[in-house]
């Protein structure tokens, strides 16, 4: 396993201890979340310039690249939810944007073609880093500067984080969507009825 493949598997280990350490309270809870969360984010841009420049790209890379992307930020998503935060349709919406997605994608590798990244799919991604990452850095933030107890359940979470979330995701969740649709569009002709 060459060293890009290497960083896509550790990005999967970085997601049962960012839960861990945002769902058990302990003191700076949320600091150790958002280190974690920033390794993650930063293990997404490593592995895929070392592929490229080191002409590193391989099927697996292509494969689980993705979706090692996927788990990662749905993850941090699902995070923000648990805080009480009714933000559950913009999940649902991204989600099925990656289902259709990855959909598509299958359906141009049995054909043999290869679908590639689009602007809304690149912005998706960063729009959905962003996001995650300021609610994370607030949190740990807050947690630090003013010592207080933000439990996992989303106890004496400041409202202005609440109303900075729902407008985030939601602008996120839109791009989101769009660029899937965009996937579909180009895509189309590989899953239409013949």
């Amino acid at each position: 396993m060459n060293l890009p493949n290497k960083i896509t598997v550790f990005r999967f280990i970085c997601i049962p201890f960012m839960l861990a350490a945002a769902l058990i309270n302990f003191e700076y809870h949320w600091t150790v979340t958002f280190v974690i969360y920033l390794i993650g984010c930063i293990s997404d841009k490593l592995d895929g310039e070392i592929a490229r420049r080191r002409n590193l790209i391989t099927d697996f890379g292509k494969l689980f690249d993705p979706l090692a992307d996927k788990a990662f930020m749905l993850s941090a998503f699902l995070v923000l939810i648990n805080l009480g935060w009714h933000t559950e349709l913009v999940i649902i919406l991204m989600m099925i944007r990656e289902f259709l997605v990855a959909g598509v994608r299958m359906a141009a590798s049995v054909e043999g073609e290869t679908i590639p990244a689009n602007i809304f799919g690149k912005l998706k991604t960063l729009l959905q880093m962003i996001a995650a990452g300021v609610a994370f850095f607030i949190l740990a933030f807050m947690e630090r500067k003013l010592e207080i107890n933000i439990g996992a359940k989303g106890f004496n979470a400041p409202q202005f984080l609440e109303i900075y979330c729902t407008i985030a995701f939601w602008i996120t969740g839109i791009v989101t969507f769009i660029s899937g649709l965009k996937y579909l569009k180009d895509g189309w002709h590989l899953i239409k009825t013949k």
